[in-house]
């Protein structure tokens, strides 16, 4: 359980107010896996399963954005394609990052989630109500997190993250249940 707030919220409680949710790149959305050919890095797999999710949620009015160290055409690519609000690359300080963004948007951090696997996301973990990480963390991360995902990173880990955010929102109904 993340150690920020005295009375942290359970991940059902932290995903009903969620407004802003942050995602790591490599390691969540992606295996982890980088593929160099000689020219650099030519590929990255994205799951449309993940992605379709992460429309869902801003389809719901949740704002989504990636912070990840690395820089990548692909990434920014990918980003595009699915109209992710922001898109920050090469970002050393996630944290800063993340803050800056939480801020122009005028959000609480109890309105706020992240999903990240490794050190470089810690510091966020450690901030927002709703800390999501991977059974590959490192141990400590793993006792800052209040939500972990059980589908493979990649491949589901971040539409499993989705849907558990959105079957705490009130008022959301699963566009295709509705007739």
């Amino acid at each position: 359980m993340n150690p920020e707030f005295e009375n942290q919220p359970t991940a059902e409680q932290a995903a009903a107010k969620i407004r802003l949710m942050g995602f790591d790149v490599d390691g969540t959305l992606t295996d982890g896996g980088l593929y160099f050919g000689n020219e650099g890095e030519v590929m990255k797999r994205f799951s449309v399963f993940d992605g379709q999710g992460l429309r869902l949620l801003m389809d719901h009015g949740i704002k989504v954005v990636w912070i990840t160290a690395r820089s990548s055409a692909i990434v920014e690519k990918r980003a595009k394609d699915l109209g992710i609000y922001q898109l920050v690359q090469g970002c050393k300080t996630k944290l800063q990052a993340y803050d800056d963004i939480r801020q122009s948007l005028g959000l609480d951090w109890q309105e706020c989630g992240f999903f990240g696997d490794d050190w470089p996301d810690y510091p966020v973990l450690k901030k927002v109500a709703l800390a999501a990480t991977t059974p590959h963390s490192p141990v400590l991360m793993k006792k800052s997190a209040n939500w972990f995902n059980t589908r493979p990173a990649g491949d589901g880990a971040a539409r499993e993250l989705c849907d558990f955010i959105l079957s705490n929102q009130t008022g959301y109904r699963n566009p295709w249940e509705i007739q």
